[in-house]
């Protein structure tokens, strides 16, 4: 009889995992090489240090000391220090304050 009900919840938390899964969206961002290549969302950060991003998702890369963002071939938010910005195709931030704010999230659309 034990064996009959646990294997009935088991059946019933793969059934709900099932339904749930589809629901979630992928987060297929992530961090690569910049190389030559001008399309990806590239930050700079921390006196001179690149990171580059590529593929849509959101991603948290608690990057410090942000001077520089480019957002490449794609339409991107993000929240950097304390504001939340939205920037088109091909379009850049440069921290010409001296700010030093951090990038916190970074969603590609």
């Amino acid at each position: 009889m034990k064996r009959s009900i646990s294997r009935i919840a088991l059946v019933v938390a793969a059934g709900a995992m099932t339904a749930l899964l589809p629901a979630l969206p992928a987060a297929a961002i992530n961090q690569t090489g910049c190389g030559d290549r001008t399309d990806f969302v590239k930050v700079w950060y921390n006196g001179g240090q690149t990171a580059c991003y590529a593929n849509a998702g959101v991603i948290a890369p608690q990057l410090p000391n942000v001077s520089r963002i480019t957002s490449g071939n794609n339409n991107i938010e993000l929240i950097l220090g304390d504001q939340t910005r939205a920037m088109s195709k091909w379009s850049s931030i440069v921290d010409v304050e001296g700010l030093n704010a951090t990038l916190y999230i970074l969603h590609i659309r």
